[in-house]
């Protein structure tokens, strides 16, 4: 042991006095691999991966924690560890550089890193099962399994902190790839790729993550391996990262690195100013010069800049992602809806824990039916030559619920569906109802347009300047309200008007002395212009509105009742259907669901673009699955960006600022598809709790002799990890909508 360039440790025996010195070769490590004992960071136990060779052909798999390493000894691992791991360089690097460590790296000064720690030949691992980055981990990690039955905690692979990880990037160019090796690489891959050239290793067939140990009788040299496996290139296929995990991680890692510099500058200076005796109490104020610096927008936005990176790269990631899901195979596309498709057989809820009951290999998973909207042809085959309806009315609203409608049949089908017109009437009594309606209207109008005294009350004019001060912002955009055409009747509002803007005002007014009880609420514009610009007709576009209304009035109460229902019913959907993001939604501080309240207020109309807005709308008047289908579309949004909320968001205000970043970038068709599958799921699950719940009880009532008091006490435990189903979401369930239905 005269060679400087090796290195001894001492590893205790069984007996604590006596040294055991049993060098052996150390032929890869990576550090900052971890061990996640729990999801608090502080938690988590750093260590070393490493492989080492005790005689030819006869090697180790170990993972140390980094405690546990002596402090004279550490130069070995990190020596290793930095330099390379080219397949094609591992003979002439091993005999160049021969590190020498005990064979057994384990001390017992800590029982509770000892728990974690791993030194095992390969003989004796079975498999392993590897989890490479993605969306929704961004740490791969690997566990190990073993031929006794057992396994290893996972290993979670910090790249991001690894020594020879940020070496390989900066000497690459910064990138996760190089020229020579077109496979991305992160550090599960990298050891798996290393250990492959020792040993056979091969894929199983039944499961794409699991890699086979094979037995030592089938094994060659180490260079027959090395041949082997350049042969099979796609052998670790399956433990890489999806490019789009690799470009969001170069992004975010040189995004962060150097807003990192520029911050940490920004913050201090700011700091240093801000803590100057100028800026405390009762002294001399900053020079202007200071306090134009400190108040300037682009210093402020530059200090939070580090925090905006996160938000930035969360939007990019979702971006991302959202082309490789659209890239998919049709069958694997919807293969991750919902809580069906996060990992683990159970969740641990506010509602208890229970076993998922279905699984993505089982084929009672439901699909959607999204279809092409409903036209002219396929309309009018629906109504005889009378007008009246020929088909099932349920018939018709799922033709429109699956599909929506073309723009050409728009107008007459809306007026249907927000109950202008029976669904049970002919043509001939839709023309009478038609004139009726006008007449009705002219007599709402004519209270507050005709009635001098009344237009003069403060009541009035408060809600007449509220009304026209709302629609003058509402939907400016489009080219129907766009010119300003006429002299405003109203003097005070300074602007110009033109004839639909004041048509959408007489409406409001309208409407403020039909129902006495709400009056005129913010957010009501919102609900009425789309509805107005379709029908085209002052009269029928107020009977559509007030039928609109009579279903979402509910938002607009001053106790705000109606929205706390429906943001409560939300908590409790999103509870059950999906913990993990409920979970982190807690940690933010986000349980409060702000983000949703404009969602529900004006039913996403400032969500999407305005054609898909319209769509949207016509299918959640069908109420062909649910009256509550929007709680749905709403849980459908969070659910394609649930990933990157957890990955990047950590606060309430960056949780709020993305999802309202989300306004007009939101894919129509896409949510809709998730929506559907979601609320099949929902009910699934609902059925199977509650049938779960009656097959326990009929065996707690079984009074039978057979039945021992041991099972039945199981049983009761059973009961009670069964999830209660509240009332508020069993009312999800009901697809018939009443105007008291929203009311708590």
């Amino acid at each position: 042991m005269n060679n400087p360039h090796i290195s001894t440790i001492s590893s205790p025996s069984s007996n604590a006095t006596e040294i055991e010195e049993e060098p052996v070769k150390l032929l890869y490590s990576k550090s900052k691999v971890y061990v996640h004992p729990s999801s608090n960071t502080v938690d988590f136990i750093p260590g070393f991966m490493s492989i080492v060779e005790k005689s030819v052909g006869n090697y180790l798999v170990a993972w140390t924690p980094e405690a546990l390493i002596p402090t004279k000894d550490i130069e070995a691992f990190v020596q290793v560890d930095v330099n390379p791991d080219n397949a094609e360089e591992i003979d002439g690097r091993t005999n160049n550089l021969p590190i020498y460590i005990a064979s057994v790296m384990v001390s017992l000064e800590s029982e509770g890193c000892k728990l974690y720690a791993i030194s095992t030949p390969v003989d004796a691992i079975h498999s392993f099962l590897i989890k490479p980055p993605s969306f929704s981990k961004w740490y791969g990690n690997i566990t190990i399994n073993f031929k006794d039955g057992h396994s290893s905690a996972p290993l979670w692979f910090h790249d991001d902190e690894s020594k020879s990880t940020t070496l390989q990037k900066n000497t690459q160019g910064g990138k996760f790839t190089s020229d020579s090796d077109t496979q991305t690489r992160w550090g599960g891959d990298e050891f798996l790729a290393r250990l492959g050239q020792l040993i056979h290793i091969t894929r199983s067939p039944d499961n794409e993550s699991l890699y086979i140990v094979k037995s030592n009788s089938s094994r060659t040299s180490a260079s027959k391996v090395v041949e082997n496996s350049k042969r099979e290139p796609t052998l670790f296929e399956s433990t890489q990262m999806d490019p789009f995990v690799a470009t969001v991680k170069e992004a975010r890692w040189n995004i962060l690195e150097k807003l990192s510099r520029v911050t940490k500058f920004s913050r201090d200076t700011a700091l240093s100013l801000l803590s100057s005796p100028a800026s405390r109490p009762f002294v001399p104020l900053l020079p202007h010069s200071v306090q134009e610096l400190c108040s300037n927008e682009t210093v402020k936005r530059t200090i939070d800049d580090y925090d905006s990176a996160r938000i930035f790269l969360a939007k990019w990631a979702a971006g991302l992602a959202a082309q490789s899901e659209n890239s998919a195979p049709r069958d694997r596309k919807y293969r991750h809806v919902g809580v069906w498709g996060h990992d683990g057989g159970e969740e641990d809820t506010a509602l208890g824990v229970f076993e998922i009951l279905n699984s993505e290999n089982d084929f009672s998973i439901p699909t959607h039916t999204r279809r092409e909207p409903v036209g002219e042809a396929e309309w009018e085959t629906c109504f005889d030559t009378d007008g009246k309806l020929t088909v099932e009315e349920s018939t018709i609203k799922k033709m429109i619920f699956c599909g929506g409608l073309s723009p050409a049949i728009r107008r007459e089908a809306w007026l249907f569906l927000t109950g202008v017109y029976a669904w049970n009437s002919t043509a001939a009594e839709r023309n009478c109802s038609k004139e009726q309606k006008r007449d009705d209207y002219q007599a709402l109008k004519s209270k507050w347009s005709e009635d001098t005294e009344y237009r003069k009350t403060d009541y009035f004019k408060d809600q007449k300047h509220r009304i026209d001060k709302d629609i003058h912002r509402t939907d400016r955009s489009l080219a129907i309200y766009a010119n300003e055409t006429m002299p405003n009747p109203d003097i005070v509002m300074n602007v110009g008007t033109n004839e639909h803007l004041e048509t959408l005002k007489d409406i409001l007014c309208t409407y403020n002395v039909y129902n006495t009880n709400l009056g005129y609420v913010q957010g009501m514009s919102d609900l009425l212009s789309p509805i107005y610009v379709v029908i085209r007709d002052e009269a029928l576009s107020f009977w559509a509105f007030a039928g609109f209304m009579d279903r979402m009035k509910s938002n607009f109460y001053k106790d705000q009742s109606g929205m706390h229902k429906q943001l409560l019913t939300m908590d409790l959907l999103l509870q059950f259907m999906d913990p993990s993001l409920y979970k982190h939604l807690q940690k933010t501080d986000s349980v409060n669901f702000f983000f949703c309240f404009r969602w529900m207020l004006v039913w996403f109309k400032r969500e999407f673009k305005w054609d898909d807005m319209l769509v949207l709308w016509e299918v959640l008047w069908t109420d062909y699955l649910t009256s509550k289908f929007h709680l749905f579309v709403a849980l459908s949004i969070l659910d394609q960006h649930r990933d990157v909320i957890i990955e990047y968001l950590t606060n309430f205000d960056e949780v709020l600022k993305y999802i309202n970043d989300l306004s007009l970038t939101i894919n129509l068709e896409e949510t809709l598809q998730r929506a559907e599958i979601l609320y099949y799921q929902f009910k699934q699950r609902v059925e199977a709790v509650d049938c779960k719940r009656e097959q326990l009880k009929e065996k707690l009532s079984n009074k039978s002799t057979a039945v021992t008091e041991d099972e039945r006490e199981l049983t009761r435990d059973d009961l009670a990890k069964l999830p209660v189903i509240n009332e508020l979401l069993r009312e999800i369930l009901s697809s018939s909508f009443t105007e008291t239905e929203n009311s708590i």
